[in-house]
């Protein structure tokens, strides 16, 4: 064995104590202060902050420009439900909601995910043996994840109504796109230091819903994504 083999196995085997003193004492911290220490969730780059904590500052008003624009949020969860699913960060959004964020895209751009025939002629030499009417890039849904959620990542995998195709980098759908006949009703809009907390129903067919929250962070431009929905 060379000097050089030896140090290179005590480089490791320092590293890799290294390694375990740093895992031993998060554990320790974490079964001290409790699985949700604050500290250590900052020192991985995650969003802390309890915004559901902050206090209100003042009210805006439910049928104003501002709720218009709260409202657009939850229409893209909404589909045609009167149920939403609460969740807590846009990963758990996109978990629960991939097929109503895609209904959603499709709506708005009908045209687009459907017209397209370089998106259609792509997604077609990637699968030869298959026939595709409808095909939504991966981008335009990372980047509406981003703009109504927040969140740094976005997984993509198949749903229940969507499939999504790794080989062309797109989802696609053989059903058409589900309407929405749903309202969405405002009932109070808070804004605090970071964010803006409304308080909301959905109706349909003379039906309500139960009562939600949902928790909109503002942005360094003042734009909201949707952090949060609870029911009350």
């Amino acid at each position: 064995m060379t000097r050089r083999y030896y140090g290179r196995r005590r480089r490791a085997r320092s590293g890799m104590l290294a390694l375990l003193l740093f895992l031993t004492t998060l554990l320790l911290v974490s079964c001290v202060a409790g699985s949700g220490v604050l500290w250590v969730k900052g020192l991985f780059g995650l969003d802390i902050a309890d915004y559901a904590a902050e206090p209100c500052e003042g009210t805006h008003d439910v049928k104003g420009k501002l709720a218009n624009e709260l409202c657009e949020g939850i229409s893209v969860l909404a589909g045609d439900s009167l149920t939403l699913q609460p969740f807590g960060g846009s990963a758990e959004a996109v978990a629960i909601y991939r097929d109503e964020i895609l209904d959603f895209m499709m709506r708005k751009s009908y045209a687009l995910y459907t017209g397209n025939g370089d998106l259609i002629k792509n997604a077609q030499e990637a699968y030869p043996h298959a026939l595709f009417t409808t095909v939504i890039p991966q981008k335009d849904f990372e980047n509406t994840v981003y703009r109504y959620f927040g969140g740094n990542t976005v997984d993509h995998k198949s749903g229940a109504l969507y499939s999504y195709l790794d080989r062309a980098d797109c989802y696609t759908t053989a059903g058409g796109t589900r309407e929405s006949h749903v309202a969405i009703e405002p009932i109070l809009i808070e804004e605090t230091a970071n964010t803006y907390r409304m308080e909301f129903r959905l109706a349909k067919d003379g039906n309500t819903s139960e009562s939600y929250r949902a928790i909109f962070v503002k942005r360094q431009d003042g734009a909201p994504y949707l952090k949060a929905l609870e029911l009350i």
